[in-house]
């Protein structure tokens, strides 16, 4: 059966297309690339790595040439005001200006930022109100949502300023009120801000902190990278040809596209979203700096913006500007692309206005109606349910990511500090979504991409284990495939169909994933069936290496190695597997031996054995080869086989050797990269990421703490059950309905009530409902003297008993 090309979703077209190139096998392919103003986050992360993913797939597997050209924006309003604001704030910072300065400068900006985001809460209130659509009617709930978020903030800070003083550090209130200034700083003397490499210099240092987060990511590099600062005299004439065919206009020194004449002839906005959405994405766009004087109609958007003091600016025919945002991806890819782009890629929020209006700007400019084929878009990247947003204190870095220790909300009350995670959990979490939908970033999906990488990493040790096992003795091996083995080969080749298919259905790497883990599962309980008495390796190393040639084409995995997530052992290939052979099955000798009640001296025997013979043979191969961690394993091999010979000379009983084998294998062979796994028969050693494999101990210690104090916590509540009741039950039943004089006033000869307290005879239902209570009460009575007729102290030790659990929980 002929295996199809891939169909892709095209959001030009609002639904999934055959993929078609306009020149053969050759793709262009255009991907907006970030405004370097601040450090990238998790959005940039899911975006950029989506991208990746496609174009590997498109690449490495359906064969096609891609030339990919990706922009870095360089001149934006966003990077003029974080340069400017920097700037000013560092001479303020350099100026050492007393403490109450600068709490009175805070205070005086945090004053007009309240009356600012109030008044637009207000008018944002009174437009809801007078809304009818209910899309845009949640549009723009959402967006006051997100000043309420803001307000909260405004409120921290004039909770911080109240709370600073003449004795606060100058420094760290700068460090927490420094936006505040900066606001007023720019207000002031932002126009005194003139050198242009100021903005540059900001650009550049964000630029290489992107750059060095995709490559950590394993993003790879765009063909071409361009720069808008580098192609200003292009813009400029591309402007003016824009002009020239009558779709722009000039306007007090700026550029304006004219889309009343551009509609007149083409289709507008054919990336669009709802009108709530389009008005603040339409003045986003335009950027905080822009004025909009001189424009015809409020749709009209900047081609060229004057400068105005305190801004960069370039020489054009209507005066010192520089490039509107939109004009500078129409003019960088035409120049390296030409009039028509195969693809053109970008996350969802650029759809509107930054796509529309390219489209507008190249099609006018060409004078044609299509200037891009594919459009793909990457989906919002959600926190918790949440759209991420600086205001909504839910933005983290991907360097944050890494780092670990970043406070992510899970509701509106709770929070949970993330620990670290690595590039390839990350990319594999992207995966687990498809490319082009929504997806939920929280603690709990990285847990189970965790999870997910940790199941096939075991996988992929178990396979080299098993070569180590059968490659030697491949030729002796029976080859012949029963059953299991042609059930097992077809699985295979469901899965290599499944996930063929999974790739051309818009490269939904969800399925893939899902697929692969199926396929290990069933590899798992291959090997691990002990009724399979000749286990094919060969038919498990197709599986392994098909899954790792699917990782490497995602970008998950990228070493060399011939299975993926396997870790190299450098020069050491042929030393370091003999020498865990030997220390592991040694280990594995004594931890069998002590089960079967072998003695200290046998023990004490095979420990000089190994030591006078195989150990010195290591030892006499190490001289020649020097290879660390060969070196490192066979230093703790002689250690630890020393200590059982200690441990043999002194006699010691069994459980300290067990308490050995299980430290070797907990804590020494850990800290070398090796992971050591007992099996019910034998054993399988993996090499690893000490890092990793400590992390994993440390959690694994964790949740045992965790464990122990809640079986601490559930003995202490039993206990003090236990003591309430046996107060309760320590004295007679006679005595206690007697005690209770509000509620009876005569009794039985037994002692069970007769009359309520007002002297009233108890009706017939009231007796006989006593009764019953006294009965039980004498049950209880009568078992509790029965308990301390076996141990008279029964009180006394329950008390200690929840005293010493209770210290227990505090020390713990």
């Amino acid at each position: 059966k002929k295996r199809g090309g891939p169909m892709v979703f095209n959001t030009l077209t609002q639904n999934k297309v055959e993929f078609v190139p306009k020149d053969g096998n050759t793709v262009k392919w255009y991907i907006c690339g970030p405004t370097v103003y601040d450090s990238s986050h998790l959005g940039h992360a899911r975006t950029y790595v989506a991208f990746d993913v496609i174009r590997r797939i498109l690449s490495d597997y359906f064969g096609y040439d891609i030339f990919c050209v990706m922009n870095v924006t360089d001149i934006d309003d966003k990077i003029i005001l974080r340069a400017r604001r920097n700037h000013l704030l560092k001479q303020y910072r350099s100026s050492q200006p007393p403490i109450d300065q600068v709490i009175s400068d805070a205070k005086t900006e945090l004053q007009k930022a309240f009356a600012k985001h109030d008044g637009k809460a207000a008018a944002l209130e009174k437009e809801i109100g007078q809304e009818e659509g209910s899309a845009n009617k949640k549009a723009l709930q959402a967006e006051l949502e997100t000043l309420a978020f803001k307000r909260t903030a405004l409120v921290n800070h004039q909770a911080t300023l109240d709370g600073s003083s003449a004795s606060s550090d100058v420094s760290r209130l700068i460090d927490s009120v420094g936006d505040l200034i900066a606001n007023g700083l720019d207000a002031d003397k932002g126009s005194e801000v003139t050198d242009q490499q100021i903005f540059r210099d900001h650009a550049a240092f964000y630029e290489n902190e992107y750059l060095e987060d995709m490559a950590t990511l394993g993003v790879s590099l765009p063909d071409v990278l361009t720069r808008v600062t580098e192609f200003v005299p292009q813009v400029v004439d591309y402007i003016q040809k824009i002009m020239d065919n009558g779709f722009a206009y000039e306007a007090q020194g700026s550029v304006y596209f004219d889309i009343r004449a551009y509609t007149n002839s083409h289709s507008y906005r054919k990336l669009s979203f709802t009108a709530a959405a389009i008005k603040a994405a339409f003045d986003e766009g335009e950027g905080a700096l822009a004025t909009g004087e001189g424009k015809r109609c409020e749709a009209d958007f900047a081609l060229w913006k004057c400068s105005k003091a305190g801004e960069p600016s370039w020489d054009s025919p209507w005066g010192q500007g520089r490039p509107g945002w939109h004009i500078e991806c129409s003019v960088m890819a035409s120049d390296l692309l030409g009039d028509t782009l195969d693809v053109h890629g970008g996350g969802i929020d650029l759809c509107f206005p930054h796509h529309d209006n390219e489209l507008a700007q190249a099609e006018a400019y060409y004078g044609h109606q299509q200037w891009v084929n594919y459009f793909l878009h990457s989906g919002h990247l959600n926190i918790g349910f949440q759209k991420m947003s600086k205001s909504l204190k839910n933005f983290f870095t991907i360097r944050e990511i890494f780092k670990g220790g970043s406070t992510m909300r899970v509701s509106e009350t709770e929070t949970v500090v993330l620990p670290s995670y690595t590039p390839r959990q990350l990319r594999l979490l992207f995966m687990m979504y498809q490319w082009d939908e929504p997806m939920y970033f929280a603690k709990d999906t990285l847990d189970v991409a965790c999870g997910k990488e940790k199941s096939f990493k075991d996988f992929f040790g178990s396979v080299q284990a098993m070569s180590r096992e059968h490659q030697p003795t491949l030729v002796s091996r029976p080859q012949g495939w029963g059953e299991l083995e042609r059930t097992l080969y077809g699985k295979i080749q469901d899965c290599q169909g499944a996930v063929h298919e999974a790739l051309c259905d818009n490269f939904n790497t969800p399925v893939v994933l899902s697929k692969l883990s199926e396929l290990v599962s069933a590899c798992n309980i291959y090997m691990n069936d002990a009724s399979v008495e000749n286990k094919q390796f060969l038919l498990i190393n197709k599986a392994a290496v098909y899954i790792t040639r699917i990782f490497r084409l995602l970008g998950i995995d990228d070493a060399t190695t011939t299975y993926a997530f396997t870790a190299k052992s450098g020069g050491d290939d042929e030393l370091l597997p003999e020498t865990l052979d030997l220390f592991c099955g040694f280990r594995d000798v004594i931890r069998t031996g002590c089960r079967s009640k072998m003695s200290s001296e046998e023990i004490g025997k095979l420990a000089r054995k190994v030591r006078d013979e195989e150990l010195v043979k290591l030892k006499g191969k190490n001289e020649s080869k020097k290879q660390a961690s060969f070196d490192q394993v066979l230093d703790a091999f002689d250690k630890w086989s020393s200590s059982v010979l200690e441990a043999s000379d002194r006699g010691d009983p069994a459980s300290s050797y067990l308490k050995m084998c299980d430290d070797v294998r907990d804590y020494v062979l850990p800290d070398l990269g090796v992971r050591l796994e007992d099996k019910q028969e034998g054993y399988v050693w993996k090499l690893d990421d000490p890092e990793v494999l400590k992390k994993e101990r440390d959690e694994k210690a964790k949740a045992a703490s965790l464990a122990q104090k809640k079986k601490i916590e559930n003995k202490l509540t039993k206990a003090q059950t236990d003591l309430d009741k046996a107060k309760a039950s320590s004295t007679p039943p006679a005595e206690v309905f007697k005690a209770q004089t509000d509620k009876y006033s005569q009794f039985d000869a037994n002692g069970v009530p007769t009359h309520t307290a007002a002297g009233e005879e108890l009706n017939k239902s009231a007796r006989k409902n006593v009764e019953k209570e006294f009965k039980k009460k004498d049950t209880d009575f009568t078992k509790f003297q029965e308990t301390l007729a076996k141990n008279p102290n029964y009180l006394q030790d329950l008390e200690k008993d929840i005293q010493d659990m209770t210290k227990m929980l505090g020390d713990m």
